[in-house]
């Protein structure tokens, strides 16, 4: 079916950010384990092609409190297991997979994880969360993200951390411009800020009307339907399909009675989302070719 409206999610969509918001959760976490709180830097907590497992679980599109989330389930395992070095506390038990495959798709992610550690230990879990410092957590990622120079205008703070370039220099477009339909109109609903999100139109060098884009500010968060059903309202149109690469994407879609489309990059997304959805894609040029036939 060719959809009336196309509102699609930004990153891992309409921008790769591979090398951008994933390498910043990977970093963020590296960065509170090891400078904050003191643990020996010995490997990697969490690489950045794992951040798609909590994008499975449902519950973290919001890259802060993913971030936050990581840290709380390592830091749980440091306590339990006394453990001072990031590759002992990666390889103590549960792993990320069996974590992120053990919440529920439904609910905010950090509430989530509290919950899965307090079933677990809640004392160690008390303990954990006297060191979680989730302000602090998001102003560093924001500047990994940001860099110094774009601190203060994509979140108008200060920098604290010292010379960062910025992560979000490594993001590249995806969207073929070419292949977008004239008689389709577009919306964007995405987890960025309203100023992450300027920076990415930048980017792409596309113009979606103000009144079809919800971000973070809109204080909308998926799975929340009603970001898809203002742009739905705003275009008077019913028919609208959402394009996106997270659990939260597709659950937002099937709670607007929309059409869910799947970006999926590797086997384990595409076995979850074809539990919802048989409109699974490589990238969102494939799925714009295949609408161009109808």
């Amino acid at each position: 079916m060719k959809p009336k409206i196309i509102v699609f999610d930004i990153d891992g969509v309409l921008i790769d950010t591979s090398m951008s918001f994933r390498c910043a959760v990977s970093r963020t976490v590296q960065y509170y384990m090891t400078k904050i709180l003191g643990y020996e830097d010995t490997g990697i907590l969490i690489q950045p092609e794992e951040v798609q497992l909590f994008k499975l679980a449902g519950g973290f599109n919001d890259d802060w409190v993913l971030s936050q989330s990581a840290i709380l389930f390592f830091i749980y395992k440091a306590l339990k297991f006394d453990a001072r070095e990031t590759n002992s506390i990666r390889l103590l038990p549960p792993s990320l997979i069996e974590f992120t495959s053990s919440v529920s798709y439904e609910g905010e992610g950090l509430r989530k994880t509290r919950e899965y550690l307090a079933s677990l230990d809640g004392n160690i879990l008390y303990k954990a969360e006297e060191k979680l410092d989730k302000k602090l957590i998001v102003r560093i990622f924001q500047e990994i993200y940001a860099g110094s120079m774009y601190m203060k205008r994509l979140y108008g703070s200060e920098p604290i951390l010292g010379a960062e370039e910025g992560l979000w220099k490594n993001e590249r477009v995806i969207l073929d411009k070419t292949l977008l339909l004239s008689d389709v109109l577009y919306g964007i609903y995405t987890g960025r800020t309203a100023t992450e999100t300027e920076l990415a139109l930048e980017i792409l060098k596309i113009e979606i009307p103000q009144q079809a884009i919800i971000t973070m500010n809109s204080s909308i968060v998926k799975p929340d339907p009603r970001g898809l059903e203002i742009i739905r309202e705003y275009y008077r149109k019913d028919t609208l399909a959402f394009i996106g690469d997270s659990m939260d994407d597709i659950l937002t879609a099937i709670n607007a009675n929309a059409i869910p489309v799947a970006i999926a990059k590797d086997n384990l997304s595409r076995e979850r989302f074809s539990r919802y959805t048989s409109l699974i894609f490589n990238n969102v040029n494939e799925y714009l070719r295949y609408i161009s036939q109808f």
